[in-house]
């Protein structure tokens, strides 16, 4: 079995490090510098400093444990190949994402916005090249959702729609945290592309933010408001289309 190593003299790395690997079920070992590397690690953390002090290739000094633990789980599934891949999305303004293989969680991040989902998973895939990919996307909000799951269906994958009740946790990562439920979750595969269609609720809430964006100078009309919460046009388009529409009337 591969061995994950931290060869570092800096008691702050190393404790970091430690902790952030041992939360995500890793168990590294300690190395030191001056003994021979066992034959079985697979890849060694330690700082920027002391990277020239370590007699391997394999080697991660990424400062944020965060990335580290991400890169780590990178290598080991390079080592075991990865066959099948699964994503699981919670959809939002700023949807969550989670990339797990055979229930280990490889990668979890934010996408900007519901079409950027598009973009992340297409790089999530290349990176992997799996043979199967199940991509599966809460139900709960259905407008993001749906344009979520459109962006996808056009690039040729079909997302899995999944019961997201109680996926939600307390946590300082909350929508990343329902992504990995969610992708542990089955589903039902819809059979066609989805209707973006706003309701009253988010159009008032796009106008609300509509005058928080323009520090109360306006707010934008209920037709901006449902282009922009369908994902047609951003919320800074809309507001200058409102600027522009609101000096044409005078």
């Amino acid at each position: 079995m591969k061995v994950v190593g931290i060869m570092t003299e800096d008691p702050r790395t190393y404790y970091e490090m430690l902790t952030a690997l041992r939360e995500e079920g890793l168990r590294p070992i300690s190395l030191d510098f001056f003994e021979p590397l066992p034959s079985n690690i697979s890849v060694v953390i330690t700082s920027e400093r002391e990277r020239h002090l370590v007699p391997f290739d394999n080697v991660i000094t990424d400062a944020d444990p965060d990335v580290v633990v991400t890169k780590v789980k990178s290598v080991l599934a390079g080592e075991r190949v990865v066959s099948d891949l699964t994503i699981g999305i919670d959809p939002g303004n700023r949807p969550g994402i989670a990339l797990l293989s055979n229930g280990m969680v490889l990668t979890r991040t934010l996408a900007p916005t519901p079409e950027a989902v598009r973009t992340i998973v297409q790089e999530l895939i290349g990176r992997y090249s799996p043979s199967c990919v199940t991509i599966r996307l809460g139900n709960g909000d259905r407008t993001n959702r749906n344009r979520i799951f459109n962006a996808l269906w056009d690039i040729g994958y079909v997302g899995e729609f999944v019961d997201e009740s109680n996926t939600t946790k307390r946590s300082k990562t909350p929508d990343e945290d329902a992504a990995v439920e969610i992708a542990l979750t089955p589903g039902y595969l819809p059979q066609k592309r989805q209707k973006v269609s706003p309701g009253p609720g988010e159009i008032r809430n796009i106008q609300r933010l509509s005058r928080v964006h323009s520090e109360g100078r306006l707010t934008v009309s209920k037709e901006l408001a449902a282009r922009v919460a369908s994902g047609e046009i951003s919320m800074d388009e809309a507001i200058k289309m409102q600027q522009e529409a609101r000096q044409g009337n005078r």
